[in-house]
């Protein structure tokens, strides 16, 4: 990928498009209702509803916990395939969830770093 969509983490300055998409990012994730907005839930659409008072026979109870298997992956997928997106060290061919755990661990303390450079310069430019 281009250095405009990821940037490369030597330098401390540079990076504001990594920085830009984390912020949208989690500007995203605040306007997504939570499960506890009070709202009632749409049923799932895997799960078969049956009369009150009957159960699930092993072969539906099966299936569905299957369904919620394969779900609980692909979020999985989904949320390394965000940090591939987002942390600049990474490509899309990288797909170790150890390698993009650990890049990512090392992303955020780069981060957290730059941070605390600018907070000092702020400081500094403010005495």
């Amino acid at each position: 990928m281009d250095n405009e969509t990821k940037p490369q983490l030597p330098g401390l300055i540079g990076s504001a498009p990594a920085d830009q998409q984390f912020a949208s990012m989690m500007a995203e994730m605040q306007q997504q209702p939570s499960g506890s907005s009070g709202k009632p839930r749409k049923p799932r659409v895997t799960r078969i509803t049956k009369k009150k008072g009957e159960l699930l026979t092993e072969e539906e109870k099966k299936a569905n916990h299957i369904a919620s298997e394969q779900k609980r992956r692909q979020n999985i997928r989904a949320g390394y395939d965000q940090l591939i997106q987002i942390v600049p060290t990474l490509t899309p061919s990288q797909r170790s969830e150890a390698l993009i755990l650990q890049k990512t661990v090392e992303y955020i303390k780069y981060l957290l770093m730059e941070r605390e450079i600018l907070e000092g310069q702020l400081k500094e430019s403010t005495r």
